[in-house]
């Protein structure tokens, strides 16, 4: 009376080996979910080179690679991740200077040569009329042959809080000649960063040559 129960048991270890065997493997797990964030938003992210789309934004990978957030206007970042990177990942964007821009702790005065002809008061009002075109005045002292502009934030076009430059410039006592200089400064997370704006150099000694030079060194 017991070899049937026996064989009955038999029979459904062997059915539920036959069907362990031809049942579908468990699907492999997903890849990790990565979230990157970027203050500001909207920067392009790239993995290992390739561009994935832009902040904020959700991407699975595993193992390691090299991820890069780039923005205009902003220092890219590069970084690596993987197994133990966090999932969620947050950057904070640098503005980056503008490529005028030159750190140096003491500017570089050009001089230019004043013609000979013009005299001191039409040259004082040349150089005052065209630096007042673009620039508030904050320094101006005749007897002295001395000018210095406010800070100017909208130079590069736009205006900016973390750049700004002004102008210098001085006559020799006899009014003869003219050095003027660009200042610089820009705004990282360290605070202001000292220097000139080459750009703004050039363009000064061309428009001051037109208006009242003779020959620049």
């Amino acid at each position: 009376m017991k070899k049937p129960a026996l064989i009955s048991a038999l029979s459904l270890v062997v059915i539920a080996l036959w069907a362990m065997a031809c049942a579908s493997p468990p699907p492999p797990p997903l890849p990790k979910l990565y979230t990157i964030n970027s203050s500001p938003a909207g920067a392009a992210v790239k993995l290992d080179g390739a561009a994935l789309g832009n902040t904020p934004l959700n991407f699975r990978k595993d193992g390691v690679a090299t991820l890069t957030i780039e923005l205009s206007g902003y220092k890219t970042i590069t970084t690596g991740i993987g197994p133990n990177s966090p999932q969620i990942l947050n950057f904070t964007l640098e503005k980056d200077a503008p490529t005028t821009f030159t750190r140096t702790l003491e500017p570089t005065w050009a001089g230019i040569e004043v013609r000979a002809d013009l005299g001191a008061e039409n040259a004082w009002n040349s150089v005052v009329d065209l630096l007042a075109r673009r620039f508030d005045l904050e320094v101006l002292s005749k007897d002295n042959g001395y000018i210095r502009t406010n800070w100017l934030y909208t130079w590069t076009g736009v205006m900016s809080e973390d750049y700004r430059v002004r102008v210098t410039a001085k006559f020799s006592p006899d009014f003869n000649k003219l050095e003027v200089k660009s200042e610089a400064q820009f705004r990282d997370v360290g605070g202001w960063v000292l220097g000139t704006d080459e750009a703004l150099l050039q363009t000064l000694k061309t428009d001051i040559m037109g208006s009242i030079g003779r020959s620049t060194r």
